[in-house]
């Protein structure tokens, strides 16, 4: 743990026993709703621990081994296939700006660090993982980090247990100096919200939500196929925001969703494709039956070459064009999953929730549920919707980024 937040929390070891970390009696009473199966410490003939608890030792491989920006970047490329057309290099101008720096991620690690040796005080076999953008290589130095207290192998109830944990967490958080305005948000993934005065970031805390680091591994290994998908993605996601269209809670498009969407289009609307659908290549390697604590974020995947040669400018005015004009939002689910367009009658049957597929409907490549379930209303779609027809239109006639980002649509 770095000094700074070792002399903000004064960690000794009365403070990591649950009573006194938490100075509240019914927080022991909490804990010990969740079975936690026998004592690791005790007798076990097999050597392995209980299936109900983690071993959160090591999760050095969900580290990331950064890739240099000009290793995930190469200036080579982009001369040999845009010349530097106009759009191309307005969306590079924003990636070499805004596209996480290493100090950023580094400050994060070190949060995260700060975080999980107090936690594990109370949860000793718990895991805590860093997950999201800030993780997959679409993160920006103004990107929250996502983490994810992992507790046992198996399913919890997400509206009970995990609200209660959170609670937990909340009041313990408290006690350090350096967690500001703290906030336990129910949702269908309930997470807690605070923010670090030490490294700047605001952070968002699930419980279990094992998905999570799942799909950032599977993002991560996208962004490491093709030079152009980070770009593309990030600028994808500002676009979106300048236009107020990329906020779940205002039931538009998240930036997960908008993220799948993207790689969608690399995979069907692009000829030829630029990602292959990972999943169908690589079933082992990205399967939901894989043990956590195995995945790597610098996962080593055979070379992948596309054989497209479209600029990022063409990408990004080609992806405005696939949902503006191609997409049949009625009656199609996006599914990088399969690499391909599923139908909606299908896809919504598959985990017992047909209610959550309604005006946008893109599958989670491993919990197959709706990502985009929050974008429900008819109206606020058809804004959304709007947006990308009247975007496309002006960057196609006018070729300028400036016409589609001087005021919202």
């Amino acid at each position: 743990m770095s000094n700074q937040y070792n002399h903000a929390v004064h960690i000794s070891p009365q403070l990591r026993t649950p009573e006194n970390f938490y100075n509240v009696g019914a927080g022991v009473e909490i804990l010990h709703q969740i079975p936690k199966g026998p004592d690791p410490a005790q007798d076990n003939s097999s050597g392995k621990r209980p299936k109900r608890q983690l071993d959160g030792g090591n999760m050095s491989n969900f580290k990331r081994q950064r890739l240099n920006q000009s290793e995930a970047v190469s200036p080579g490329p982009l001369l040999e296939i845009t010349g530097y057309d106009k759009i191309s290099t307005a969306m590079m101008n924003y990636f070499s700006k805004h596209h996480q720096a290493e100090e950023v991620y580094r400050k994060k690690m070190k949060l995260r660090d700060a975080l999980y040796g107090i936690i594990q005080g109370v949860f000793p076999y718990c895991g805590l993982y860093a997950v999201g953008s800030s993780m997959s290589g679409f993160g920006t130095n103004k990107s929250d980090m996502d983490l994810c207290l992992m507790l046992t192998h198996e399913q919890i109830d997400q509206k009970r247990e995990a609200t209660e944990i959170l609670n937990l967490v909340h009041r313990g958080l408290k006690k350090c100096s350096f967690i500001k305005t703290s906030q336990v948000i129910k949702a269908k993934v309930p997470i807690l919200k605070f923010w670090d005065d030490i490294s700047r970031v605001e952070c968002d805390l699930n419980i279990n939500n094992s998905v999570g680091i799942r799909n950032t591994h599977l993002l991560k290994a996208y962004a490491r196929l093709d030079w152009r998908v980070m770009p593309l993605v990030l600028f994808i996601k500002y676009w979106s925001r300048f236009h107020d269209i990329n906020d779940a809670r205002k039931q538009t498009i998240s930036s997960y969703s908008l993220g799948l969407m993207a790689i969608h289009y690399l995979q069907c609307g692009t000829k030829p494709p630029v990602l292959p659908s990972l999943q169908k290549l690589y079933p082992d390697v990205f399967s939901i039956s894989n043990d956590i604590s195995s995945l790597r974020l610098d996962e080593e995947l055979p070379p992948y070459k596309s054989e497209n040669e479209e600029s990022l400018g063409d990408l990004f005015l080609g992806f405005l064009k696939y949902y503006a004009t191609n997409f049949d939002f009625k009656r199609s689910a996006i599914s990088i999953r399969t690499g391909t367009k599923l139908p909606i009658e299908i896809v919504k049957h598959k985990v017992g929730t047909p209610g959550q597929w309604k005006c946008l409907c893109i599958e989670e490549p491993f919990d197959l549920s709706n990502t985009a379930r929050a974008v429900f209303d008819e109206d606020t779609f058809t804004r959304v919707y709007r947006v990308f027809q009247t975007s496309y239109k002006r960057l196609d006639k006018r070729k300028d980024v400036n016409d589609i980002l001087t005021r919202p649509f």
